[in-house]
């Protein structure tokens, strides 16, 4: 009953690694807190208890790590950014009440190499994947379009870097779908 307890006090404070590296799970409680909350909580007596150090060594079984989970930083404001973005917010709402106009945004993330890698871990469940990273099958970028006001996203993978040629075939498919005459006669492009 003793892991099912450590379990259940645990369960509310992890952490996964968040960068999903590996499956272990961070706590901020130690393994004295964990002594003295079974011993409060849920009714053990200090005698017939483990100490600390066995106590370590479970959490370290169940896959706990007790660590510091490092708090966020907040960023500095200076009123130079306030006032580039209280300008974007401006256009951004004025391009959304005018007819004709069609405000979009678009996006590429970070090369995703395809193949069987274990991809850094990011996934919470255990893969099977090769002992080393050999070259690729191919290397996917994704590149997405939004339109807010609408509500509607697109999502496209290009073999490789996402160019300039590549954006403005896609902006040319997505137009494509509009209505001759539901096409706007002005973009504004939040990139």
């Amino acid at each position: 009953r003793l892991l099912d307890d450590i379990v259940d006090i645990l369960d509310t404070t992890g952490q996964t690694d968040p960068t999903f590296r590996s499956t272990r799970i961070y706590t901020p409680i130690t393994a004295r807190e964990v002594r003295r909350r079974l011993l409060e909580q849920k009714g053990y007596t200090d005698s017939p208890l483990i100490g600390e150090r066995s106590l370590r060594t479970k959490l370290n079984m169940l896959g706990y790590r007790p660590q510091r989970i490092r708090k966020c930083k907040p960023h500095k404001r200076l009123p130079e950014t306030d006032a580039i973005f209280e300008e974007i917010h401006r256009v951004n709402a004025q391009s959304d009440e005018q007819p004709g106009v069609l405000r979009l945004s678009l996006d590429t993330k970070a090369t995703v190499k395809v193949g069987p890698f274990p991809r850094g871990g990011k996934s919470r469940c255990p893969q099977p994947a090769c002992d080393h990273d050999f070259d690729s099958k191919c290397t996917l970028t994704p590149f997405g379009i939004l339109l807010p006001k609408q509500a509607e996203s697109y999502l496209w993978f290009a073999q490789g870097k996402v160019t300039a040629d590549f954006m403005v075939d896609r902006l040319e498919e997505l137009w494509k779908t509009f209505a001759p005459e539901g096409r706007p006669h002005t973009l504004v492009i939040n990139a």
